[in-house]
């Protein structure tokens, strides 16, 4: 059986983090007419960055707990922790010694875990709906949702932290170089982020 228990702290730690992004939209203030510097608007590029770097964490993390109730094949895709090959078809049993004492459950979790950390990133919409599944959403439900404005919110993510937000569609000078951003946008990407973490608590298998 999964224990749910595991699942509050999962939650918690989003909801910190969800308020972290809160506090940095609040520091770029009210709305107000006319277009900010781009100076102004960068507290809400680093906030669309740190909502999206909470997504991943929650979603690696919904993966590490549900791991253990994994199908073979699945657990089968992760090397094991510590073991100095990262074929995970291949180890020898005395990289099992410095286990000692876990249970099989820990020893699965640790293993993807670490795979994810240094390998795993949600890129694409279809990213986030395959660790949905992974984590034993039945696919049919996980299809029928695209999670608001989350595929905006990727893909402007994306366009922040690999192209400093550049504008390519439009030149000019100063404000225009680089892409607009609000409020609209941000509580947008935000709404859809509490969507997903809605719909996982509300639809995750309790086996």
């Amino acid at each position: 059986m999964g224990d749910f228990g595991l699942l509050a702290p999962i939650v918690d730690l989003l909801n910190a983090n969800l308020a972290r992004v809160e506090n940095l939209i609040g520091l770029y203030g009210p709305a107000r007419r006319g277009r900010r510097t781009v100076q102004e608007t960068d507290v809400l590029r680093a906030a669309l960055v740190l909502l999206h770097a909470s997504m991943e964490d929650f979603l690696r993390s919904l993966l590490v707990w549900r791991a253990p109730n994994g199908a073979r094949d699945k657990i089968d895709q992760y090397p094991l922790v510590g073991s100095d090959s990262k074929d995970p078809k291949k180890f020898l049993l005395g990289a099992l010694i410095e286990h000692r004492g876990k249970t099989v459950d820990d020893l699965i979790r640790e293993s993807v875990q670490e795979h994810l950390e240094q390998f795993s990133s949600f890129n694409h919409l279809g990213d986030v709906k395959d660790a949905l599944k992974e984590c034993g959403i039945q696919g049919a439900i996980v299809e029928a949702n695209n999670f608001g404005q989350l595929t905006a919110m990727i893909a402007r993510r994306h366009k922040i932290v690999h192209k400093a937000d550049r504008n390519e569609l439009q030149g000019g000078q100063g404000n225009h170089r680089t892409n607009s951003i609000g409020l609209n946008h941000l509580n947008s990407y935000l709404e859809s982020v509490k969507s997903l973490r809605d719909f996982a608590q509300g639809n995750l298998p309790a086996a």
